[in-house]
C-alpha cells in the first residue's frame, strides 16, 4: 500500500501569502470562519508539502483550486491539471494530506478519540459493522468508513449505511455501490494506523 502524507499543527502555520498563491487566497478571502480558514489553510500546506516533494518542484508551482462546476479541490502542477490522487483531512488541531502516486484513488480520515453519544453509534453505523466497542472502536471504524466515502468522492450523495466497513473490509449497497462500479470497482486496500497520540487514523486507496 503505497502512499505519502504530511501532517501539519495548526498552531505553527505561516503567513497564507508564503503558502498561496494569488487565485488561492482570493478564495480564502471569501471564507468568513476563523476556524474553517486555518483548517484550509493547513490542508493546502499539507498537500503542496507531499506533492512538492514527490515532484521536486517549490510549493509556489502548486495550486489547490476549487472545480468551477462541482466546487471539488483540484491540483495543479506548473498551472496545469494534476491527476496524482489525493485527499485532505483535518481534526482537533492537525490538518493531513496525502498522495498516492501509483494507485487510482485515495481517502484519507483522522479523528480525535473521544466518547460520543449512543444515537451517533446507532444512526451512523450499520449493526454488522459493530464487531467491537468502546471509543477508540468507534472511532477508528468512523475513520475508514469516511476514508472509503473520500476514496468514491461522493461527499454528502450518499448516507452511512451505504458503505460499511465489517472488520476492515468495504462493502457497497445502493447509490455508493453503483458510484463504486462506476469507477472500476477498484480493488480497495485499507489501512488504519496511529499517526499522532489519541487520534485514528485510516487511508483507503483503490488500484
Amino acid at each position: 500500500m503505497a502512499y505519502q502524507l504530511e501532517v501539519v499543527d495548526l498552531q505553527t502555520l505561516p503567513p497564507a501569502t508564503s503558502v498561496l498563491s494569488e487565485r488561492e487566497n482570493a478564495f480564502f478571502q471569501t471564507l468568513k470562519l476563523p476556524k474553517r480558514k486555518t483548517e484550509w489553510l493547513g490542508g493546502r500546506l499539507a498537500l503542496k508539502r507531499v506533492v512538492s516533494a514527490h515532484v521536486r518542484l517549490p510549493i509556489q508551482a502548486i495550486e489547490i483550486l476549487p472545480h468551477a462546476e462541482n466546487g471539488k479541490p483540484q491540483l495543479l502542477i506548473g498551472g496545469e491539471r494534476s491527476m496524482l490522487p489525493f485527499s485532505i483531512t483535518h481534526s482537533n488541531g492537525y490538518a493531513v494530506a496525502a498522495i498516492a502516486p501509483q494507485a487510482q484513488y485515495i481517502g484519507i480520515d483522522l479523528e480525535k478519540i473521544a466518547p460520543r453519544i449512543n444515537a451517533w453509534k446507532t444512526d451512523f453505523f450499520h449493526p454488522t459493522e459493530l464487531t467491537g466497542e468502546g471509543d477508540e472502536f468507534l472511532t477508528t471504524l468512523w475513520t475508514q468508513k469516511e476514508a472509503i466515502v473520500k476514496l468514491l468522492g461522493t461527499g454528502l450523495a450518499i448516507n452511512s449505511f451505504e458503505v460499511r466497513c465489517v472488520n476492515g473490509t468495504p462493502q457497497f449497497f445502493g447509490r455508493a455501490l453503483q458510484i463504486y462500479q462506476s469507477l472500476g470497482s477498484p480493488a480497495i486496500t485499507l489501512e488504519t494506523r496511529t499517526l499522532l497520540e489519541g487520534f485514528a487514523f485510516s487511508v483507503a486507496v483503490g488500484n
